[in-house]
């Protein structure tokens, strides 16, 4: 193994470690909010963080995840301009924002106590700018720093909004809380990049600016229709069937890890990839990114299949939800990680294809309005979540033609579909066994550790034959070679 195989590895889990941090930290936040509050309180708190989530989506302009792929096609005297520039743009839009928010929210009553609006707006206001923080890091090969600042963000969040909200139980205090964690973000990107903050950039180049905001502009839209893409099933319930809501908001989530391990990957090749595209190798951007998506199938497919066997362990230990059909929603949305075996924007990103990036997340959102209420209103929410399935096998393939042509290759050839599918096979047949063998039963810890254990057999087993495999070819290659001296 190559020593930049190992350092590619190392990379990855590191980026893999902070971001899991932030999405894990999200669920915990989740779950004690909904055990510690009253339904009336918790109500509150959910549309506070879903109009947080929207507008630092929507006020970001994607400029977190586009400058991994914009930096590296600089002249090193324009980077720091440039990320000046984008730093006093998102102070500016999260000011404007933030106030929006307080005249918006008292203007429409959204909250019955106005103290909340205006601690959202700041919590808006001062977590915007601080988006770029970890891709800055990236972009300038300081894994290590990227990892640390997401899991000192997860954590800060996490106990600035679960003290108050346990102690008190109380939106204002819980409000007073996210707002704080907010803060003290922004203190932290301001110790870090202080020096591009007050940077002043008299000579900077408009036209530069300019190209920046021309290959944003189709990221941004690509975010929004993806936060919509997660929203729109929700409505479609809390219209049909709004009994069901709360158990499909838990039942609708994809695993924290499985949704960080394509931003982990493709940004662990992005500077590679780009630079590869600037000189014209596309050959060689193609094997990186083809290797990249093969050391990624084990651990992926292993973790939804993980995931698809205890999701009724899952449902009766951490949320205490006892619908069956809550649970098969559940294991069903599941799937849908199997498709993230890499970054597929993390091409499109660098080779400057990004309004490939609109057309995939449109045709996502409009597959799954179309398909989710078929699905919802012959099956109801499992019958949704069979039509979301859909969406984004449909929306995968099209993505895939996408690549296939930018890479020059055969759509049978751009994805390495014989080890995707048998990492699916091993690790699905076990799942299957699993659920055949403890179903119709009581939910019980040695039926979960049950499950665990033909999971962990299939992953040695695999490892095993492939390390085996791995073996015979050095030894088949070794005798061949002292035949030809």
């Amino acid at each position: 193994m190559t020593h930049s195989v190992i350092e590619a590895r190392q990379r990855t889990r590191l980026l893999v470690l902070g971001q899991s941090s932030v999405r894990l930290s999200q669920i915990l936040i989740v779950v004690l909010l909904v055990r510690s509050l009253s339904t009336e309180t918790w109500n509150v708190v959910a549309l506070m963080f879903t109009i947080h989530l929207v507008a630092v989506t929507v006020g970001s302009f994607n400029l977190e995840h586009s400058i991994l792929y914009f930096l590296p096609t600089l002249k090193s005297e324009e980077r720091d301009d440039l990320l000046t520039r984008s730093i006093s743009a998102l102070i500016s839009v999260g000011c404007v924002l933030g106030v929006l928010i307080i005249i918006g929210s008292n203007l429409l009553s959204i909250f019955q106590d106005s103290r909340i609006s205006v601690l959202l707006g700041v919590a808006v206001a001062c977590e915007l700018p601080t988006v770029v923080a970890g891709p800055i890091f990236i972009a300038d090969e300081r894994i290590r720093h990227a990892a640390i600042w997401d899991i000192g963000v997860s954590v800060s969040q996490a106990i600035f909004v679960l003290f108050p909200a346990i102690l008190t139980s109380d939106v204002y205090w819980v409000s007073i809380g996210f707002a704080a964690s907010s803060i003290l973000r922004l203190c932290g990107f301001i110790v870090n990049f202080g020096d591009l903050i007050l940077r002043r950039t008299p000579n900077f180049s408009y036209d530069l600016l300019k190209r920046q905001a021309l290959f944003c502009a189709p990221l941004g839209v690509a975010m929004a229709s993806g936060v919509l893409t997660r929203t729109i099933d929700k409505w479609f319930v809390a219209w049909k069937v709004p009994e069901s809501l709360g158990a499909y908001v838990v039942a609708a989530q994809e695993v924290p890890v499985l949704s960080v391990l394509p931003y982990a990957s493709g940004a662990v090749v992005a500077r590679v990839m780009v630079s590869n595209f600037c000189v014209g190798n596309i050959a060689t951007s193609f094997q990186i990114w083809k290797q990249q998506v093969i050391r990624m199938c084990l651990p992926v497919a292993f973790l939804t299949f993980g995931v698809i066997a205890i999701a009724p362990e899952i449902f009766h230990y951490l949320f205490d939800i006892h619908r069956s059909d809550a649970v098969v929603c559940f294991q069903i949305f599941s799937l849908v990680g199997l498709h993230r075996v890499t970054e597929y924007g993390a091409v499109l990103r660098a080779v400057g294809k990004t309004q490939e990036l609109v057309w995939s997340s449109v045709i996502l959102m409009i597959l799954n309005v179309v398909l989710g209420f078929i699905g919802l209103s012959a099956l109801g929410i499992v019958g949704l979540t069979v039509g979301s399935l859909g969406a984004f096998a449909l929306s995968w393939i099209w993505i895939l033609s996408r690549l296939s042509h930018i890479f020059r290759v055969s759509l049978a050839d751009v994805f390495p579909w014989r080890h995707w599918t048998k990492s699916v096979a091993v690790f699905g047949v076990p799942t299957i066994v699993g659920i055949s063998l403890w179903s119709g039963r009581a939910i019980t810890v040695s039926g979960l550790a049950g499950k665990a254990t033909l999971l962990l057999f299939a992953l040695v087993t695999l490892k095993f034959f492939d390390q085996t495999r791995h073996v015979t070819q050095m030894e088949s290659f070794v005798t061949t070679d002292e035949y030809a001296q």
